[in-house]
């Protein structure tokens, strides 16, 4: 029986992994549906398969693809007017909150008005310097300035534009200079300069200058408006002369820019801190008026005037009462004489009497002054003040309630129109993906770019690729290859994988072109091991593999068969026999001999192999035959 033998070679080997794939354009342009909706769009036009896009199809924009876009006009027809509402009612929201800003200065301005004028009725009545010491002992300040810390900081964002928009205040006059005065403040400043040695008082100065700028005296640098200086943050009125008062136009609050970005709001902290707390009432419940009913202690105001005259008019009265006092004397000796009659006495008596009696008057009202009506009259000044200071707050916090509501319509108004504006602007741009154009020369293949699945295109949900079919979002419709440069895709056994690496040679057939041989280098080697064949098999793990053809070639179409031959190694001057010759005996590499008609099983040593023959290292001298198949025989018929 004749046996097939081979005869052990010697020479040099190429080690090769023979694998076939199917060609692809290395780089792709992959035009995908952008229309979204989970119901598709309709392809309405599409460029025949196969058609070679050129580059002046490229410069004049050729369209490519034309889906339906008749539900997109719908909808832009209905965005439209949704963003032209959207944008009336932001117009309108900031027009009022505009005018809320400006509302809520202007109240704040009469409250503050209100709060310095009650202020300047105290000191007219008392004096600026018991004013000042009354408004120390109760702390009317620091806890103005407690409260105000809180209100400032509520509505220090929203008017932070606004504030520094303030304009410079105007002076009344200059404090240095002593005719620029009004009348009476200079008769009481150079009566107070003239009691201190020529020189004002310490602290008089400072208040002086606040003052002049619009400021109240004695209250520091806040002025009731958390500005230095008298600039005051809310009330923007500026005093321009005695009874009058200057109003700066407010600066409206600018709107936010209208992006397309979602806009932010902002939070409101507002801390409840008002001036009449149990605290201030303890200290202001042990407040004594009447200590201050001192015609020596008071300054020049109405309380002094009120308690001078009645000074002066007791002292008259006390006077007619002496001089009453001492007439009826003197009458009653003339009538003893008989110079008068008794009826003229009578009348002299009730001259006298009516002296003490006016007298007595005058002292009451004196007392009746200083124990009631002076601490009455104070109180109510008192009151007043803090009447204005308590509506001043109130009001302050009335704007950051107002403002606030104001601000949230208005900045819902705003995010409202930037939402539709963000919305038309989708729309429109899926209006433009609607219309498809050429980008990129090169061939059109319908769907998708992997050319090894089957022809029809898609899954079995979808339909195939033409006019009329139905297209979802991110489906493909279209792949232009890119010619000039083409690939073999391949996939690449496991038990061969670790041997292929980027960069190796490859030896490329074509089936359509037998005698056409190409060349080609590996460019990508996949990591993991394909999942989509591993679902149809899951005991075959192959690895994609990319192979770039080296050259163009106008004759290679995406999707041709191909053999693809990669050199993993090229061993030199080693003995090497076909891959079948070597079997397994025992768990050991044997090969069978053929020594003249007895096969003679001989253990080898093997190296590197490829797809048709193995390298063996030990136990074959080159020349040897050796069966490709084992023979047939029991084991006596063969020698060891």
């Amino acid at each position: 029986e004749s046996t097939i033998t081979f005869e052990a070679r010697r020479g040099d080997l190429e080690v090769t992994v023979l694998e076939g794939g199917a060609l692809e354009a290395l780089q792709s342009q992959e035009i995908r549906s952008r229309i979204k909706g989970r119901e598709g769009v309709k392809i309405l036009t599409i460029v025949e398969e196969g058609y070679q896009v050129t580059p002046r199809d490229v410069d004049a924009r050729l369209v490519l693809v034309e889906l339906d876009k008749s539900q997109l006009i719908d909808q832009q027809l209905n965005q439209e007017i949704a963003v032209e509402t959207a944008e009336a009612t932001y117009i309108e929201r900031k027009a009022q909150y505009e005018i809320q800003l400006n509302e809520n200065v202007t109240a704040l301005n009469d409250r503050r008005q209100d709060m310095r004028f009650t202020r300047l009725d105290f000191e007219k009545f008392l004096g600026g310097n018991i004013v000042n010491e009354i408004i120390a002992q109760l702390e009317i300040e620091e806890r103005i300035a407690k409260a105000e810390a809180a209100d400032l900081a509520a509505l220090s964002k929203p008017l932070n534009s606004a504030l520094e928009a303030e304009i410079e205040p105007k002076p009344l006059f200059d404090p240095i200079d002593l005719d620029s005065m009004p009348p009476p403040m200079r008769e009481r400043i150079e009566e107070m300069m003239a009691d201190n040695g020529g020189q004002l008082p310490e602290g008089i100065l400072e208040n002086m200058q606040r003052f002049a700028q619009g400021g109240f005296p004695g209250i520091g640098s806040r002025d009731f408006g958390g500005s230095p200086q008298g600039q005051g943050g809310f009330g923007r009125g500026r005093r321009a002369g005695q009874g009058q008062v200057e109003d700066a136009s407010p600066t409206s609050l600018e709107a936010p820019q209208l992006t397309l970005q979602p806009l932010i709001p902002e939070g409101i902290d507002i801390e409840v801190s008002l001036l009449m707390d149990d605290s201030y009432m303890a200290i202001r419940d042990t407040l004594d008026f009447t200590r201050y009913a001192d015609i020596d202690q008071l300054e020049d105001g109405e309380a002094k005037q009120q308690l001078r005259n009645l000074l002066d008019e007791l002292q008259v009265s006390q006077e007619e009462y002496f001089l009453a006092q001492d007439r009826i004397e003197g009458q009653r000796r003339l009538e003893a004489r008989g110079f008068i009659t008794p009826t003229e006495l009578e009348a002299e008596e009730l001259n006298l009497s009516k002296a003490r009696n006016r007298q007595a008057q005058k002292e009451t009202a004196l007392v009746l002054y200083i124990q009631y009506t002076f601490p009455k009259d104070a109180e109510q000044k008192l009151s007043d003040y803090e009447n204005a200071i308590m509506s001043y707050q109130r009001q302050l916090k009335e704007n950051i309630a107002e403002q606030a509501q104001d601000e949230a319509r208005f900045s819902s108004a705003a995010r409202k129109f930037n939402l539709e504006r963000v919305k038309l602007t989708d729309i429109d741009e899926q209006l433009e993906f609607a219309t498809i154009r050429a980008e990129l020369p090169g061939m059109v293949v319908y769907g998708a770019a992997d050319q090894n699945q089957a022809r029809y295109r898609g899954s079995s949900s979808q339909e195939a690729i033409q006019e009329g079919a139905t297209v979802r979002e991110r489906q493909a419709i279209l792949t232009i290859p890119d010619m000039r440069e083409m690939a073999v895709k391949t996939n690449i056994h496991e038990s061969a994988v670790q041997r292929v690496a980027v960069g190796q040679a490859v030896r490329v057939g074509i089936d359509a072109f037998p005698d056409e041989r190409l060349t080609g280098v590996v460019t990508k080697v996949a990591v993991v091991a394909d999942s989509a064949n591993a679902f149809m098999n899951p005991d075959l793990k192959v690895y994609p593999t990319t192979i770039k053809i080296e050259g163009t070639y106008d004759w290679l179409r995406p999707g041709m068969s191909a053999e693809v031959e990669i050199l993993v190694d090229k061993l030199e001057d080693v003995i090497y026999v076909p891959l079948q010759a070597v079997t397994y005996w025992d768990d050991k590499r044997v090969v069978y001999v053929d020594n003249f008609g007895n096969p003679e099983r001989r253990e080898v040593e093997v190296g590197a192999f490829s797809d048709s023959f193995i390298e063996l290292t030990s136990g074959l001298r080159a020349g040897e035959e050796v069966l490709l198949l084992p023979p047939q025989q029991s084991l006596t018929d063969i020698s060891f």
